[in-house]
């Protein structure tokens, strides 16, 4: 065989192995196609589970807050002696109960009772004559102030709740010896915001828990100051006789109050919200039904959050169906199916049973 029929076989056999691995790689891309073809074709068509609520419009929400106060009793006054002198007796302490008029403490009268027989023998004399001394009438009169004032008695009935002086202590006028506190009704003094103040009227009832029983109470006082570390304003309830006389002052007492917010929207489980930019928020509202159904994303305005819910309005419109949980798996316009009950009474169990 000649070297020019060597030359043009060896040249056959390279044009057919060049064609042969154009071929394969040819059918080989085709081949890869259609595999990534029928991938994107079964991403395209999964659907997603999820759980959902359904969720209707109201002009209105009720907010319930609960505030903190104490009890009071309705008389509270510190007593002392209107004249200065030394205590000569103490007659009750703390935690006694005491009657109106009862003698609670007396101051060393024996200088005015000294005073008081001797003006009593100058008055006895002729009028005019020298053993008068110059007494009259009104010496004899102020000196029996004094002795009343030398006794300290209970302007009420009540009970003594504390004792600054004590046996031969020097008492100046005004200075406190007891702090007496009565009255037959307990009051509730309770700090609220100055709007939820103003919203408040006197002679309005309101639920006050105090100990394990909760009473409906009157408002008898809006006190106008405002405490300006706390911003809020003290609102005075009276409890009826009853109710006053199981309990005693310094207790903790609850006020709930219930209002009505008239802003439209809906009620969400905090779960289907998820957070975006400038403070807003979106919800996932599921639109169509079986193989039609989608996702749609919309933008709301949380008004008011309550435990584990909110109170949102914005875009939505009417009865809406919208994604409980999981929309972190979610984007929009992503196909959904809605888990049946049992679906969703498994998986609580399965999360039960994992806590």
């Amino acid at each position: 065989m000649t070297a020019q029929k060597v030359n043009n076989i060896l040249s056959f056999l390279v044009c057919l192995l060049l064609a042969g691995l154009i071929a394969t790689v040819l059918l080989t891309g085709k081949s890869e196609k259609k595999v990534d073809d029928g991938e994107n074709s079964d991403r395209e068509l999964r659907r997603l589970a999820v759980n959902t609520v359904n969720t209707k419009p109201a002009d209105s929400f009720t907010l319930t807050r609960v505030y903190t106060g104490v009890t009071r009793a309705g008389q509270t006054l510190d007593l002392g002696f209107s004249r200065a002198g030394r205590i000569d007796r103490i007659l009750v302490g703390p935690g006694d109960d005491v009657a109106k008029g009862e003698v609670l403490a007396e101051l060393d009268k024996r200088r005015l009772e000294l005073q008081k027989e001797k003006i009593d023998d100058a008055l006895s004399a002729p009028a005019g004559s020298a053993a008068r001394g110059g007494m009259t009438d009104a010496d004899a009169e102020l000196v029996e102030l004094d002795l009343e004032d030398s006794v300290l008695t209970a302007p009420f009935a009540g009970e003594i709740s504390s004792q600054q002086m004590t046996v031969g202590s020097v008492a100046s006028p005004g200075m406190p010896v007891f702090r007496l506190v009565g009255g037959d009704q307990l009051e509730a003094w309770v700090g609220v915001p100055v709007e939820v103040a103003d919203e408040l009227e006197q002679g309005e009832f309101h639920d006050l828990k105090l100990g394990e029983k909760t009473h409906s109470t009157p408002v008898t006082a809006i006190l106008p100051e405002v405490d300006q570390s706390a911003r809020t304003r003290t609102v005075v309830f009276t409890f009826d006789k009853s109710v006053s006389e199981s309990h005693r002052a310094g207790e903790v007492v609850d006020l709930t109050l219930t209002r009505s917010k008239s802003v439209r929207g809906y009620w969400l489980p905090l779960t289907a919200l998820t957070r975006e930019t400038r403070g807003l928020w979106s919800a996932y509202i599921v639109e169509g039904e079986g193989e039609e159904a989608k996702v749609a994303r919309h933008f709301v305005e949380v008004v008011h959050v309550e435990n584990d819910r909110a109170w949102i309005r914005g875009t939505l419109d009417g009865d809406v169906e919208v994604v409980a949980d999981g929309t972190h798996r979610i984007v929009p316009g992503q196909p959904v199916e809605i888990k049946d009950e049992s679906d969703k009474t498994s998986e609580a169990e399965e999360k039960k049973e994992e806590s």
